[in-house]
């Protein structure tokens, strides 16, 4: 049955793909394409994007503007603005905004020749790179295929229950990787000295609660966590919550901060696909058990990355 589970992931963002294709003046929201889907809106960009090789949003920003590309040629008699409505832009200026970063020109000029010239110019750039192409090349791209084939083969996933815990917390707001949340622990760290909560059977939790594929950099929440009694006090400089439990598929990683949104993007392109799994509708969370650090001079860390997951 293994085997099923690729063909299913596939087959249902074939389906929203189908769907937003048919339905571009609409309302493409993520709520509405998950329940087309049939999967938690909370993980479904990152489905999407490990399924289709782009982002949702992405994907739908380029079939409204290349679909409308279309109209404007073979609809000689309409409207640039009845052909921007038609495939989902809200007003005359958005579509030209996103038509000349598209295609280096306004609607008008693509209408008057400019698309003939747009076309011509990329099948020239086309055979250029076929001609460039050397015979070594599909061996290069058989190497890339069969060490990505090793990585997914190599990648040690178990699918675990995982118990609530009840947390206190410093948030972070900003762009996720090597700069905003390192100092993130660095202030809670010396917090929870203070506290005497930094010991070596500590267990800490990073909470990432957004996709920076999806979400604005600049919107995107962290929080730090420690792992604290029922009955702990707080002060002002931290939040307590409940971190739910359940199931969770668990793979360790080790590596920079900069390196583990590749780690994730890997459980979801790699691993989730052919599982018996998909996303449940909670944050993903880090795990990291006592002192997790593996070499400070170079940034290193260890810790787990547990997804939420139920049944496929």
């Amino acid at each position: 049955m293994t085997g099923d589970h690729p063909v299913e992931y596939e087959t249902r963002v074939n389906r929203v793909i189908d769907h937003i294709r048919e339905h571009l003046a609409e309302d493409l929201s993520l709520a509405a394409l998950a329940r087309v889907a049939a999967f938690s809106p909370f993980h479904f960009h990152r489905v999407f994007r490990a399924i289709a090789g782009e982002t949702l949003f992405g994907f739908i920003h380029r079939q409204r503007i290349e679909k409308a590309a279309r109209a404007l040629l073979i609809s000689g008699d309409r409207s640039i603005l009845e052909v921007a409505l038609d495939h989902g832009f809200g007003s005359a200026a958005t579509f030209a905004r996103a038509f000349r970063s598209r295609f280096g020109m306004s609607a008008t000029e693509w209408r008057t020749g400019g698309a003939a010239r747009w076309q011509a110019r990329h099948r020239d750039e086309r055979k250029l790179g076929k001609q460039l192409r050397k015979p070594g090349k599909a061996a290069r791209r058989g190497r890339s295929h069969t060490a990505a084939m090793n990585r997914r083969r190599s990648m040690a996933v178990e699918v675990k229950a995982l118990p609530s815990y009840r947390v206190a917390y410093m948030r972070y707001a900003g762009p996720y990787g090597a700069h905003g949340i390192p100092a993130l622990w660095t202030r809670f760290n010396r917090w929870m000295e203070g506290r005497g909560l930094l010991t070596e059977t500590r267990l800490t939790l990073g909470v990432a609660y957004d996709d920076p594929a999806i979400t604005a950099a600049e919107l995107c929440r962290y929080d730090a966590c420690v792992v604290v009694p029922s009955e702990f006090e707080p002060d002002r400089r931290v939040t307590m919550m409940d971190v739910a439990g359940g199931r969770y598929a668990v793979s360790e990683f080790v590596g920079t901060a900069s390196e583990i949104g590749a780690a994730w993007d890997q459980v979801f392109a790699a691993w989730l696909p052919s599982s018996a799994w998909q996303p449940d509708d909670r944050p993903c969370v880090e795990v990291y058990r006592g002192n997790p650090t593996v070499d400070d001079r170079a940034g290193t860390f260890r810790c787990q990355l547990c997804l939420p997951v139920r049944p496929l």
